[in-house]
């Protein structure tokens, strides 16, 4: 079995941050900010970008952007149901909790949301990671809690729009 290489995981995490970034952009969305690209190498780095990383910020909201190996253009022909939203230690020690998780094919691009407002309906699995030779227990939602990447758009334009009509 081959090692996990996280710090190229890393570096891809981060172009699926841009592409999710440009996106929002190209729908017309102002204040998209994706943070400089690090890699954490020491243990209190680790913790400290566990703890604060932000993937995508759109104003004051943060996206976290899950790229999958799976193929799938919507959440209707994603292949599993329910869906993996993200660990439990990782999303449990987040210091800001995102407003959304994006998820995103490697293959296809294909794209859809999880709103973190659906937390009460996640449930929690535990799997064995072969990749990482870890176990790890997962947060995981079904897939009717899941919307289409452009009712994101649409809320982020709104609040951005309420935003604009304030000042």
């Amino acid at each position: 079995m081959t090692k996990f290489d996280y710090h190229k995981a890393m570096r891809e995490g981060h172009g699926y941050n841009l592409y999710v970034a440009d996106l929002l952009q190209h729908f017309g969305m102002p204040k998209v900010d994706v943070p400089e690209f690090t890699i954490a190498t020491t243990h209190d780095e680790i913790k400290d970008k566990t703890l604060n990383e932000k993937d995508v910020i759109v104003d004051d909201l943060v996206l976290e952007v899950k790229s999958s190996s799976r193929s799938f253009q919507n959440v209707d022909d994603f292949p599993y149901n329910p869906v993996i939203v993200d660990t439990v230690s990782g999303f449990d020690s987040k210091i800001i909790k995102p407003f959304a998780y994006v998820m995103i094919s490697q293959i296809t691009q294909g794209i859809f949301v999880i709103p973190v407002s659906t937390k009460y309906d996640w449930t929690i699995q535990t799997f064995y990671d072969a990749q990482r030779d870890i176990e790890e227990s997962f947060y995981m939602v079904r897939k009717r809690h899941c919307r289409p990447f452009i009712e994101l758009v649409d809320i982020l334009l709104e609040r951005a729009n309420e935003r604009t009509n304030q000042m």
